[in-house]
């Protein structure tokens, strides 16, 4: 006799930025959007946190670099979702992505991002959020919504 698992009980609510910025945290990689050639572009990224700012480390491709010479709008998002449970957490942030330029800074950004094995990071680009949104699914009376 085969017995069914029924999943639990499952919410979703809205993050707060503050909580959409602490969420962040907890991983270390997400996808950065951009318009390039007046088409969405999307690029996995590795990122680290410098205070609320996100820090990215990209290879150098010209598309990337011509964009962020200038200060630029750019979407970011980060998530950490179980397919099996459908739990977890998803967080995108708008804001102005520029350049890191100081040579202190890109070796303190260095030291700080994980790249994916084989990725090399020449451009480090520094992302000010103007707006954070997110969602997270949590089961119910487990410490969720």
């Amino acid at each position: 006799m085969q017995h069914q698992v029924t999943p639990p009980a499952s919410a979703s609510r809205e993050l707060s930025r503050d909580e959409g910025l602490r969420f962040r945290r907890n991983v270390t990689f997400g996808r950065i959007v951009f318009i390039s050639r007046a088409t969405p572009a999307i690029r996995v990224v590795s990122h680290a946190m410098d205070g609320v700012d996100l820090l990215l480390g990209l290879p150098y491709e010209s598309e990337i670099n011509a964009l962020l010479t200038h200060t630029s709008p750019v979407v970011y998002q980060a998530d950490l979702l179980d397919a099996a449970t459908r739990l977890g957490w998803s967080v995108v942030l708008s804001g102005r992505a520029g350049l890191v330029e100081d040579p202190e800074e890109v070796e303190h950004a260095l030291r700080r991002l994980r790249p994916w094995p084989g990725e090399r990071i020449d451009v480090v680009v520094r992302i000010h959020p103007e707006l954070v949104t997110g969602f997270h699914v949590a089961e119910v009376g487990a410490g969720g919504p």
